[in-house]
């Protein structure tokens, strides 16, 4: 018997359908792909089940004739290439053959069709992949299509589908970035036979004024309006979009929407050029909000990278990356006033090494320039902690004498002839993080009732992602809940967050924090708990009094780990009376 035999026609396909469909969300953006190379200016999607019992898609494109209904599900049957050099002319968003071919294999699908001026409509019915049914049915406009028991014949698949919510937070996404990237399409959503998105075909006689309402209605109004333009065209490429000013810059960088050629993409160097145009405004920890459209050549990017098409690899980074960075570097200074001149030409390297560090996750970057410093065991480790330097060794006595502060930030004592420094912000975020974390490990975060509700704004697909987490922020001392389709109300706080200035920042940077899809889940939870004992602690430059600097100081000698905060900047420097003699060059003095 042979070794090497080819594969079954049916575990071909099955595997062959993994790579392009992974979840109902990548389902639903096949199918709007299609409705929309079919020109719909309609596009209604019906969910039921988070998309595993059913998804339908209803549009009014030009719709197919009963051939071509046929034929659309057989593997690579495409109506977009001939021949291998239409790959470098193509502008429509389908074009492999594979998406109906993918889906009919792990699920139950049926197609109703009618092509435009025809006075009949065909139906077929597939079920793994295999026909089952075809005839003739009554008249439709454009196409009807619906999938049905997804993944049926693949259970190992399903299993690693995350909870409803956050799948529905999976597929409106899609619709949001399908919204986006079509204004003058009409986008509606059903989940479970409520209507939860309604995007109406925007009306204005401008595009950029379309483009501009529907990102409002994506993001909300009020972010929305705030948004600043920002255009440059370098030969063929092209870059137009709209950005946060400097001023109301966000706590997630989950609200940036990325395009070329109006499909949605991730690539980092245009994210590394969005974060090179904010540098020299933009406050650590702080995300621009973004929706970018880039237009090139189809010969000048490759979107065959991978079989989602969500990447995309260009001829040249170095003219995507200078492109995009001037164009919203000019916005950003204009929106301060700033006047602006014709840059040096930027060098695409140098800009690359300097995002190296990423604007991803800068978790101890946050604090310090140059490398990041050591990560810290995630807490509660019992694993012995590596012996610190002299000059960060922790040293009391009770006997301690407070100095004084040196601006407002680090606190200074006198103990048994030396000198302790103290960081006042790093030592109370290592005093809360252990005591929040003990808190939440052991059942018993202290919460508070907030007197009225604190509203957050974000998109419908942010808002399903965050009511996926209710048990999680639960269980840290969150209450939330949804109002309306854009608008989250916290009812609920940690009692650790006693500053009300600084409870929504939190709210927005834990969420960023436990969304974050590659982040692991101890960093998460590690980064999580950080957040929040960042944000409640006393600040630099806040004015402590000798009673509360002496209280910090016997707070932190009782942490498990007093010598950093938890993102790993020292809390403290010491020098005592022998280090104070070597330093002065003198043979040691006796104590007083």
């Amino acid at each position: 018997m042979p070794v090497i035999r080819p594969l079954p026609e049916d575990v071909a396909s099955r595997i062959a359908a993994g790579e392009v469909i992974e979840r109902p969300a990548s389902v639903l953006k096949e199918l709007i792909e299609n409705s929309l190379d079919a020109g719909a200016s309609s596009v209604v999607v019906e969910i039921e089940g988070a998309g595993r019992k059913r998804l339908r898609i209803v549009d009014n494109g030009a719709g197919m004739d009963p051939e071509d209904c046929r034929a659309a599900f057989e593997r690579h049957s495409t109506s977009k290439i001939k021949k291998l050099k239409d790959l470098d002319t193509l502008s429509t968003f389908g074009f492999r053959g594979e998406a109906l071919f993918s889906i009919a294999a792990v699920s139950k699908v049926s197609l109703s069709s009618r092509r435009t001026k025809s006075k009949k409509a065909w139906r077929v019915e597939m079920a793994g992949g295999k026909l089952k049914r075809e005839h003739e049915a009554p008249p439709v406009e454009g196409t009807a299509i619906e999938v049905s028991d997804l993944f049926f014949n693949t259970p190992a698949r399903a299993k690693f589908l995350k909870s409803d919510a956050s799948e529905r937070g999976q597929l409106t996404r899609v619709i949001e970035e399908a919204a986006l990237a079509n204004p003058r399409v009409g986008f509606t959503c059903r989940s479970e036979g409520k209507t939860t998105l309604r995007f109406p075909a925007r009306k204005e006689k401008k595009d950029l004024d379309a483009a501009r309402e529907r990102a409002a209605d994506v993001l909300g109004e009020e972010r929305g309006d705030a948004l600043l333009y920002a255009e440059r065209v370098s030969g063929a490429l092209s870059v137009r979009g709209f950005l946060s000013p400097v001023e109301k810059l966000h706590s997630s960088r989950q609200l940036q929407y990325l395009f070329v050629n109006r499909r949605p993409v991730s690539n980092r160097t245009i994210q590394q050029a969005l974060y090179r145009a904010y540098e020299p405004f933009r406050q650590k920890n702080r995300h621009p909000v973004a929706v970018l459209f880039l237009e090139t050549p189809a010969d000048a990017l490759d979107v065959n990278v991978h079989p989602t098409k969500r990447e995309v690899r260009f001829r040249s980074d170095g003219d995507i990356f200078q492109t995009v960075t001037k164009a919203l570097s000019k916005a950003l200074l204009e929106s301060k006033g700033i006047p602006t001149l014709t840059p040096e030409p930027l060098s695409f390297a140098s800009m690359a090494r300097a995002s190296a560090g990423s604007p991803v996750r800068e978790a101890a970057a946050a604090y310090q320039a140059g490398e990041a410093a050591p990560r810290v065991p995630f807490w509660p480790s019992k694993a012995p902690a590596q012996e610190p330097p002299r000059d960060a060794r922790p040293w009391f006595d009770d006997g301690m004498r407070f100095l004084g502060q040196i601006e407002r930030a680090y606190l200074v004592f006198e103990a048994d002839g030396g000198i302790l420094l103290v960081d006042q912000h790093a030592a109370q975020e290592r005093v809360l993080f252990e005591k929040y974390f003990s808190e939440i490990r052991d059942g018993e975060v202290g919460e508070q009732k907030l007197m009225l509700p604190l509203a957050i704004e974000l998109p419908a697909s942010a808002i399903q992602r965050v009511l996926a987490l209710g048990e999680r922020l639960a269980r840290a001392g969150f209450a939330v809940e949804p109002f309306g389709k854009t608008t989250l109300h916290v009812t609920s706080v940690p009692a650790v967050l006693h500053k009300a200035g600084e409870i929504e920042d939190a709210v927005h940077r834990l969420l960023d924090e436990l969304t974050d899809p590659k982040a692991a889940a101890a960093d998460s939870r590690y980064d999580a708990t950080a957040t929040i004992a960042c944000k409640a602690s006393v600040k630099a430059h806040d004015r402590l009094s000798e009673k509360e600097a002496l209280r910090l100081v016997e707070d932190l000698r009782k942490c498990e780990d007093a010598t950093c905060c938890p993102h790993g900047r020292p809390s403290m420097l010491s020098l005592d009376r022998q280090e104070l003699a070597r330093r002065f060059k003198r043979p040691g003095a006796p104590p007083l």
